[in-house]
């Protein structure tokens, strides 16, 4: 199997995984007591969601894009574990946005390969 294919699969497993997890953690785990569960599910997922559809597609532009939105995400994960509350949550966001990024950062440079 090639290596690109490896990195695309890894990018687009662990965005759904991070998708599940923000839904999860806000609507099931630690929901808000001040706005309703579903606002906080949209304005975190939203983008998410944009860039899996977007990465059916398999667009060089796509990936580069992907890696500039984890590290919004990274920093949201960061952010969440000074708070002993969002500890977990802060957690998986960073690993999974980190794991994202680094794939999509390597599937680009595989593209990018004048060998393939």
């Amino acid at each position: 199997m090639k290596k690109i294919y490896i990195f695309e699969y890894i990018s687009y497993i662990s965005l759904v995984l991070l998708i599940v997890a923000i839904a999860v953690w806000n609507a099931f785990i630690y929901p808000s007591e001040s706005v309703p569960r579903i606002i906080p599910i949209l304005v975190y997922n939203l983008p998410l969601l944009i860039l899996m559809y977007k990465l059916r597609k398999n667009q060089f532009s796509t990936y580069i894009m992907t890696s500039y939105v984890m590290l919004l995400y990274f920093v949201v994960g960061v952010g969440n574990l000074t708070n002993d509350k969002t500890l977990y949550i802060g957690v998986i966001l960073s690993v999974l946005s980190l794991v994202t990024f680094l794939s999509s950062i390597l599937y680009v440079r595989e593209k990018n390969n004048p060998k393939n």
